[in-house]
């Protein structure tokens, strides 16, 4: 089914077999190397719309369950900004964590990569 469904989407999104640095394979998101790779598309990518869209929304959602989490008593934050930030700054933050940290890139999924830069960025109680 989830074969399917990112099929699905690929095609609705008008991603067919022309060049592209974003692979059909990345929007799978099983590594962080994969939101990385979303993340960095560039204006030019065939993906570049699809690539942004699922970039901001994973990191609007990583961004949003965090808060929420971490409303409470039960959950300490792992990112303290000092300020709100925007997906834009995460997307930023994220990248360049990602550029310093090639290790990381396959063996993690997608939201370790994310957190460990936020947390790297903004750490909590310092």
């Amino acid at each position: 089914m989830k074969k399917l469904t990112v099929a699905l989407m690929c095609a609705l999104l008008g991603m067919g077999g022309t060049a592209s640095a974003v692979e059909t394979e990345d929007f799978k998101a099983h590594t962080t190397r994969n939101l990385v790779n979303l993340c960095s598309a560039t204006s030019d990518d065939d993906h570049y719309e699809a690539a942004m869209g699922f970039c901001l929304g994973f990191l609007d959602a990583a961004h949003d369950y965090h808060r929420v989490l971490t409303s409470g008593d039960l959950v300490a934050p792992i990112a303290c900004a000092p300020k709100p930030v925007t997906r834009e700054e995460i997307k930023s933050v994220f990248l360049a964590w990602a550029k310093a940290n090639p290790g990381l890139m396959d063996n993690e999924a997608p939201i370790q990569g994310v957190m460990r830069a936020a947390a790297a960025k903004w750490p909590c109680g310092q």
